[in-house]
């Protein structure tokens, strides 16, 4: 609430004939700005309308006596500036007469509200005095108001005033500056801050009024407040002093010493405060000092925890120094200890490796670093561990878990050197449990990052024995099943990353989850089972969004695994919204997102041969980041045929060079392969590279890509006018597309599809209503050209995607180069085109190829 607001609740409260209010409670801590409210809001309310008297009494040590505080109300009331106040409260300054004095009979006959401000009430203490104050405030004159302004709470009955409904509390948070208050405080001083060091500012202060006025005060004039403000702390001479005299003045020495061994933690508890103090009584210290508005905050959770002010604290800080080195890393470790003990493992590693104490910073990094790491704090890991003494930094666990947390956070470079640095220590060392089983897994995890099958294979070990430790055993499970992934090996991928899922779900590990549920929808897509990998990657997805990570790696593999599988159906556009989005929110799913937004636009891109070259350029860009198998070959016909449309056969024939290399000599590969030679019509070489596919001795690394080899029999049993042929290729082809809807390879080789199914309509039983579906989805191009291609023309045409010289055509086909040159031009009138690189471009456009 801002303070023009909360001054406005006060004029209601005491102005509403319905309110029932009479006690206004302004009590914060010192600094808060409590007086300067209270007095701006009283200069505002004289100016305003209704001519409310406001009195101010100003109450110090001396007025603890009824007669002297009674005076102090007194001499506040007659100095208000009213006649018949003045009047009235003569009787109370006459010291003969003084026993007369009732504030009823001061205020009779005043018509005016009277508002009664009573200033550093926390300093009466004497029972009289507070008697005499409580009656006040219980029986108040009827046209009397009273705000007690304090420190902390008087021992009067307020709780009482509260049930009955007749106080207004107004507290420190009430009080904090907002920006726009500090703001203004600052240009008192001629300071104006951008918004980043004005939110830095406000972060430190918290809104406290005494810090921003001595951060006003310290940034006046100061050449570079961004620096200033980052170091602002207890520490600066300007807050040090305010703190000792306003703050800690008084406080005794047992509540000092207890003060600076709890502010060790950022936040205590009151147990905790014991152990670091050795006070038995540490509650009633907290009490005591939240009784007293210290600048203490309580923190409602089980247990209640404690913390002071950011400004505080950090002088305290500074002033343990005081203790002695040993006493304070003794401090350090017991909360380190007391951290560890109670579940919070980055504040106890945090506090152990202020304390140097390598014990207990390899006992938390081995039983809480890799969930450190999997929560998403490696950054907060690696500054903590980067700058420790060798004897932690070196450690063999330590140096795991900052490799665990680059490659979380996709930087395998420096994990690599990491993992370098141990080198099979744990192993050498005879640790074959925890330690050991994270070393091996990390180095999977390392091999399936870089793509390294080599060395992949080398690490896969037989040490998969159950480690107790349930989240490692899924953090293996699911690296484990990655790697059998990038192998190949699908069935051991699916029970390793089955039991990695299982166990993710059991420990309510919504990472693990994700990226288990996208290994498993790698290996169903692989399979051909579109519906069971659309599946997983929506339950990877919604775990990811769990982890409140939607940048993340797990959310970048989920989404292109559905977009991929939406593709496969020719949900072009989805597909490609779906890349488009996780590409706005994560920039670094940029060189995956860039070939799937290419290839996935390229069927409504208005210039179709510029889309085919962004992929091309995309996919030839930079280092290609590793995949599975499966998931790199389940596009490749796709992106073969765009090249080929376009009669860029240079870049199919690096497609299929790039290919063989990252994935063998599989039937993805053969595939390619043999679309090459049905595009340059070797019709015999395309479908004896093509059989082995077919007889199922080459299988394909992805099941779909079976679908388009038999689209492409069919097509070169058309081309040879082998009809029942044709036919019954393109019926192996429905019947394995079928199941899972698989559309894309029949609009990868549109005209072709278009020209076989059209043919043979209604032949192929129960799969005739899916066939139908694959015809009624195929688009329709109207050919340009008003005049057919001629018998020989055409002969020729299927020539020209070979990208033989004319002599060489006219060669084979046993004719004069001349007769080749005369059908060229006839083919390229007709076509509308005047280059040969554009006649392949429309022979395919117009399904002529």
């Amino acid at each position: 609430m801002s303070r023009t607001r909360l001054s406005e609740a006060l004029d209601s409260a005491f102005t509403d004939p319905h309110d029932t209010v009479s006690v206004v409670l302004v009590c914060a801590p010192a600094g808060s700005g409590k007086t300067t409210f209270l007095a701006d809001w009283a200069h505002r309310t004289r100016e305003g309308s209704g001519d409310p008297v406001i009195a101010w009494a100003s109450v110090d040590e001396e007025h603890n006596a009824p007669h002297a505080l009674r005076t102090e109300l007194a001499r506040a009331l007659a100095d208000a500036g009213h006649p018949r106040l003045r009047q009235g409260c003569a009787v109370a300054l006459d010291h003969a007469r003084a026993q007369d004095f009732t504030f009823e009979a001061a205020l009779d006959g005043v018509d005016e509200p009277v508002w009664l401000v009573v200033d550093d009430a926390h300093l009466l203490h004497e029972r009289n005095a507070l008697s005499q104050l409580e009656m006040l405030l219980r029986a108040p004159p009827e046209r009397l108001r009273v705000v007690v302004c304090c420190r902390f709470e008087p021992p009067l009955a307020f709780q009482k005033l509260r049930l009955d409904g007749r106080v207004l509390d107004v507290t420190f948070d009430d009080l904090a500056f907002t920006p726009e208050e500090a703001t203004a405080m600052l240009a008192e001083h001629d300071v104006e801050l951008g918004d980043h060091d004005l939110a830095a500012l406000m972060e430190r202060t918290e809104g406290w009024a005494a810090g921003i006025r001595l951060a006003g005060m310290s940034l006046a004039g100061h050449p570079n407040p961004s620096t200033l403000i980052e170091n602002f702390s207890g520490c600066r001479r300007a807050v040090a002093d305010y703190l000792i005299e306003q703050v800690l003045a008084g406080q005794s020495d047992e509540i000092r010493q207890f003060l600076v061994k709890t502010s060790v933690p950022e936040t205590f508890s009151a147990a905790l405060a014991e152990e670091l103090t050795g006070c038995i009584d540490a509650h009633a210290i907290i009490d005591l000092l939240e009784h007293r508005n210290f600048l203490i905050s309580r923190i409602e959770s089980t247990p209640t925890l404690f913390r002071y002010h950011p400004l505080l604290r950090s002088y305290l800080r500074a002033e343990i120094s005081l203790l002695g080195r040993r006493a304070v890393a003794e401090l350090e470790h017991v909360t380190a200890r007391w951290y560890a003990r109670f579940g919070d493992a980055l504040l106890s590693l945090e506090h152990g490796v202020t304390a140097g104490d390598a014990s207990d910073v390899e006992t938390v990094l081995s039983e809480s670093g890799l969930a450190l790491v999997l929560d998403g704090h490696g950054e907060t890991i690696e500054r903590l561990l980067a700058g420790t003494p060798p004897p932690i930094r070196d450690a063999t666990i330590t140096c795991l878990v900052r490799a665990a947390a680059y490659l979380h956070a996709d930087n395998p470079v420096i994990a690599d050197g990491l993992l370098g640095t141990i080198d099979g220590r744990s192993r050498r060392a005879g640790n074959l449990s925890r330690t050991a089983l994270l070393e091996d897994t990390l180095r999977q995890q390392l091999a399936v990052r870089t793509g390294d099958l080599e060395a992949l294979r080398a690490d896969r070990t037989a040490n998969t024995a159950p480690s107790g430790d349930l989240l490692l055993d899924a953090f293996t499970a699911l690296h484990s099943g990655h790697s059998d992934l990038h192998l190949g090996h699908l069935d051991r991928a699916v029970e390793n990353l089955g039991r990695a899922r299982a166990r993710a779900r059991e420990l309510d590990s919504p990472h693990l989850a994700a990226q288990a549920s996208a290994g498993l929808g790698v290996v169903a897509l692989s399979r051909g089972l579109l519906d069971d990998a659309h599946s997983f990657a929506g339950e990877s997805r919604a775990a990811a969004t769990d982890t409140d990570s939607s940048a993340s790696a797990d959310n970048r593999d989920a989404t292109l695994l559905e977009a991929v599988c939406r593709y496969l159906r020719n949900d072009t556009v989805r597909a490609g919204e779906l890349v488009a989005a996780a590409t706005d929110v994560d920039p670094q799913f940029h060189s995956d997102s860039a070939v799937a937004a290419a290839l996935f636009g390229i069927d409504t891109a208005p210039d179709r041969r510029s889309a085919v070259a962004a992929l091309h350029a995309a996919t030839t860009s930079g280092r290609p980041a590793p995949h599975p198998p499966g998931l790199i070959a389940v596009c490749l016909p796709s992106i073969q045929f765009a090249y080929l449309h376009i009669g860029e056969t240079t870049w199919a024939r690096e497609l299929v060079t790039n290919a063989s290399a990252a994935l063998g000599p599989v039937g993805d590969v053969h595939l390619l392969e043999a679309v090459l030679l049905l595009c340059s019509n070797q019709l015999e070489r395309a479908r004896a590279t093509l059989q082995p596919i077919l007889d199922g001795e080459t299988p394909c690394v992805a099941a779909t890509n079976v679908v388009t080899a038999w689209l492409v029999e069919a097509e070169i049993a058309r081309r040879r006018a082998h009809d029942a042929r044709a036919h019954d290729a393109l019926g192996e082809a429905l019947r394995l597309a079928a199941p899972e809807r698989v559309l894309r390879p029949f609009h990868d080789m549109a005209p072709a599809s278009l020209e076989l199914l059209s043919t043979s309509r209604g032949r192929f039983g129960a799969r005739d209503r899916f066939a139908d579906e694959v015809w009624a989805s195929l688009p329709r191009i109207a050919v340009a050209t008003a005049e057919k291609l001629t018998k020989r023309e055409l002969q020729l045409l299927a020539e020209l995607p070979t990208w033989r010289t004319a002599e060489e055509i006219a060669a084979d086909l046993c004719v004069s180069v001349n007769t080749v040159k005369t059908h060229l031009r006839g083919i390229y009138r007709k076509l509308g085109v005047t280059t040969r690189r554009d006649a392949v471009t429309a022979a395919h456009t117009h399904g002529l190829l």
